[in-house]
């Protein structure tokens, strides 16, 4: 059964478009789960608050809310019961057992999304390794979740503790293939990011449903795939932004964030991430539509840090706009982040000012130089002509004199300070 991993987690959500009853701690973040179900195309049609924010260690929930849980699967026919949180091994397993019904959590709703929107192989790969480091720990409740579903004679013996630990160490083996795996795809991405070096690259980056690849579709006239959807997109795309600037400048679209996503698949798209690391600006994308907006710029915020790029330079974007009807709305959504850029990637002047503010950036990081290349370091020069604007070009008897506009960063690579008059 555990043999083919790709289709033990999303075994839960065949149920067409069956019924499920949500779990949660607070009304927005349901509002959220309610999102993420129906994304895989099931029905959320009820959902059920929790007074107390006091854990049960056993079931996290405490009886007199299981009793309400078990009344309304059983009044609305639901097939499943969702948390809004993520489920320790054994509250999965004795909720299953007290509500007699599939119980998933957050964390395997979020993975159980990723893998039916993985398209290429890395993005396949980096999910199968996150499911499968989410099901380790919760084998056993699977098994029993599946031998139900399984059914067979009244008496039969399930496959107990042994078939149990035969499916362990077959887990424990296919994650060992799918590292080593990922660790070549890693390899290639790291060759195809040296192929980069010589560009300027600018990374989206934002919450899931932002507006991300329908923005960098509008900035670079491409057709990468979008859709209102969350998750849609889960693999890097690169597009030219600018490709007659100098350097070259490109935009890379990336995986989006959520709240509480889960360790396994940050850990898992660590190559995927990387291209944030790798960028020299980020563009950090934010629906203000969205009711939560601050607290999703916020999600986004706090994942930067922990991927130590707090530091890095960025520029907001407030997308969507055209969805935010009145002035007042408007002029609190800036608050957001100050010095935020609102725009709309459907109005061609809001992208074409948003591209100016980009290009802009790089423009201020600029600085003139005034050199003379001997002619016998013609691949400095021609390194020149690459990265920087040419103002003044003359050949004089010692060397060619050029006057460029260039990165500071680009004059010390190619040691300009030896050549400066």
């Amino acid at each position: 059964m555990l043999e083919n991993s790709e289709s033990l987690l999303p075994g839960l959500f065949q149920y067409g478009r069956s019924r499920v009853v949500c779990v949660g701690l607070e009304e927005e973040s349901l509002n959220e789960l309610d999102r993420l179900v129906t994304t895989l195309g099931v029905d959320p049609v009820r959902r059920i608050l929790i007074a107390s924010k006091r854990v049960n260690p056993a079931t996290y929930v405490g009886k007199g809310k299981i009793e309400e849980i078990q009344k309304a699967v059983e009044e609305l026919s639901a097939k499943a019961v969702i948390f809004d949180v993520e489920l320790s091994p054994n509250q999965l397993r004795n909720l299953e057992k007290d509500l007699k019904i599939a119980i998933l959590d957050r964390s395997g709703v979020i993975i159980e999304i990723f893998s039916q929107h993985a398209r290429t192989r890395e993005s396949k790969t980096q999910v199968a390794l996150a499911r499968l480091q989410y099901l380790l720990p919760r084998l056993s409740h699977f098994w029993t979740h599946f031998e139900r579903q399984r059914g067979g004679a009244p008496g039969s013996r399930g496959m107990g503790e042994k078939q149990i630990e035969v499916d362990r160490r077959l887990v424990k083996t296919r994650i060992s293939v799918l590292r080593e795996r990922l660790q070549g795809i890693e390899r290639e991405r790291k060759v195809q990011r040296a192929g980069r070096k010589d560009v300027l690259k600018v990374a989206l980056v934002g919450y899931t449903n932002a507006g991300k690849s329908t923005l960098l579709n509008a900035l670079t006239h491409s057709q990468v795939r979008a859709e209102d959807q969350l998750f849609a997109t889960l693999d890097a795309s690169v597009r030219a932004l600018n490709p007659d600037s100098h350097p070259p400048l490109v935009a890379i679209d990336t995986v989006g964030f959520i709240n509480r996503l889960p360790p396994a698949l940050v850990a898992s798209f660590r190559s995927t991430l990387e291209e944030l690391r790798d960028a020299d600006l980020l563009l950090h994308v934010v629906d203000a539509s969205h009711s939560q907006a601050k607290q999703q710029w916020e999600v986004t915020e706090k994942v930067l840090a922990e991927l130590d790029l707090a530091e890095k330079p960025r520029i907001t974007v407030l997308n969507k706009m055209d969805c935010v009807e009145t002035p007042g709305v408007r002029n609190q959504l800036r608050l957001v982040a100050p010095g935020s850029i609102a725009v709309s990637a459907f109005r061609q002047e809001d992208v074409q000012r948003l591209r100016e503010v980009i290009l802009n950036h790089f423009e201020q990081k600029m600085a003139y130089w005034e050199v003379l290349i001997p002619y016998s370091k013609s691949k400095v020069e021609a390194q020149i002509h690459s990265h920087g604007k040419i103002e003044i070009k003359r050949h004089t008897e010692k060397g060619t004199f050029i006057r460029v506009k260039i990165e500071e960063s680009w004059a010390k690579k190619l040691q300009l300070e030896k050549y400066k008059l």
